[in-house]
């Protein structure tokens, strides 16, 4: 499996697969086709469609670019194992791109379940292949502001059908939820992910544009002294992390490096992997999941694809040995080998061969360990984290929560470790 996901993973095959697209499409002399989805109740959808605006002016002057729009009205639900607290999240979240990039969001959550479908049924009357943008926007501010009149409450036989189609072209296409644009066999979600759009048209028109949506990315050009932190606010970072999230891996590596370049703490408190905890992961999930945290470890130039699964065996035994390693001085060192490991390096952390190299790795006793290995006190404190995490409201892993003696911040995400930059770069301006 690590060599699958190796070869899965890796540019070769990436740039081999988008050569036959592209090859194909010039041969049938097809537009660039874009097809995006959205839902009115997702906040991710009123930025995104924001964000496209900008993005086709610049895009369909240098080549043929087609959009077509795909509403749909629900979701999988097993895809969201805390779906009240994603939408406050999801919610709070958009305030802050909408801030960041200077687009229209209300300040108050005015949208209300009894117009969801009227709002449904405007979108589904406009042309989802001609449609002005405008229109589509128009709509979704009266949904968020309160303002839309009437209440159509059902929908027709047509529209339900319509429905069915784009929530069934939405999987078929292998994903599972909406704020996203299929092109080329590859996805993008929000504006987080609009950059690597852009990055590829603009490779496809061979433009030497910047990409416009990239103010969520750590910043690389802050260089930050000792003297400039100010040590009386007593600063610290939290992640609540998971040995099996891809995710949490690329954001353990921040975290780090993070920690390291304003010299504040950082503790982790892992939590059980969902799929541990009884809940189950739609495999377009898992497998959209692999592939963003793919790019976005090839843009961080983390290592990341060469995947040994630590499910089960691998997990207990990762957290049977943390208190020991936090005890020496040594957890997050720690964690970043194991998560290493697994994540880049194909080491199989159930047998004791591989966890013998990741436990001498972190500088610690290797029989010690193993006397440690069959204690179970460790669930006791991952759940005790687990619901430290949700009493933030937050639903998922990586999650983290920065904080000092005047403010406190907790944001879910590796995207969002640079809203916690932002702030201690304008508490130290």
């Amino acid at each position: 499996m690590p060599y699958l996901a190796q070869c899965l993973s890796s540019n070769e095959l990436l740039n081999t697969k988008r050569y036959i697209f592209e090859l194909k499409r010039k041969l049938l002399r097809q537009p660039h086709d874009l097809k995006v989805f959205i839902k009115i109740d997702d906040p991710y959808s009123y930025i995104l469609l924001q964000a496209l605006v900008p993005f086709i002016t610049r895009y369909g002057a240098a080549m043929p670019l087609s959009l077509s729009f795909h509403p749909i009205i629900s979701q999988a639900k097993n895809a969201f194992p805390e779906p009240l607290l994603w939408q406050k999240n999801a919610f709070n979240d958009c305030q802050y791109l909408a801030k960041l990039y200077g687009f229209n969001f209300p300040d108050t959550n005015l949208s209300c379940d009894s117009q969801k479908i009227t709002a449904t049924k405007a979108l589904l009357a406009c042309d989802a292949s001609t449609t002005e943008i405008h229109q589509l926007i128009t709509i979704f501010e009266q949904f968020w502001l309160g303002k839309l009149t009437g209440n159509n409450a059902s929908l027709s036989h047509v529209e339900d059908e319509i429905l069915a189609r784009n929530k069934a072209l939405l999987k078929t296409l292998g994903h599972y939820q909406s704020a996203t644009i299929y092109y080329g066999n590859e996805w993008y979600w929000g504006v987080d992910r609009l950059a690597y759009l852009e990055q590829r048209l603009n490779t496809l028109s061979q433009q030497n544009l910047a990409p416009q949506y990239t103010k969520t990315r750590l910043r690389s050009d802050i260089q930050v002294l000792d003297s400039k932190i100010p040590r009386l606010n007593q600063p610290h970072l939290t992640l609540y992390f998971s040995i099996r999230s891809p995710y949490s891996h690329l954001g353990l590596e921040q975290a780090a490096k993070l920690v390291d370049k304003y010299q504040i703490p950082l503790r982790v408190k892992p939590v059980l992997p969902m799929i541990m905890r009884g809940l189950a992961v739609p495999t377009a999930k898992k497998m959209y999941i692999f592939h963003d945290t793919t790019r976005e470890a090839r843009r961080l130039n983390i290592d990341y694809g060469k995947v040994a699964d630590p499910l089960g065996k691998g997990v207990e035994r990762c957290y049977a040995l943390f208190e020991y390693a936090e005890q020496q001085g040594k957890a997050v060192e720690y964690l970043l080998n194991y998560s290493r490991a697994v994540n880049s390096q194909g080491i199989h952390s159930h047998t004791d061969e591989g966890l013998k190299r990741i436990v001498e790795r972190s500088g610690l006793d290797w029989q010690r360990a193993l006397s440690l290995l069959e204690q179970t006190n460790w669930r006791q404190w991952a759940q005790q984290n687990l619901e430290e995490m949700l009493a933030l409201g937050l639903w998922g892993v990586p999650s983290f929560n920065y904080q000092d003696n005047h403010q406190k911040i907790s944001v879910w995400g590796q995207d969002r470790l640079a809203r916690i930059e932002q702030l201690i770069v304008a508490q130290n301006d």
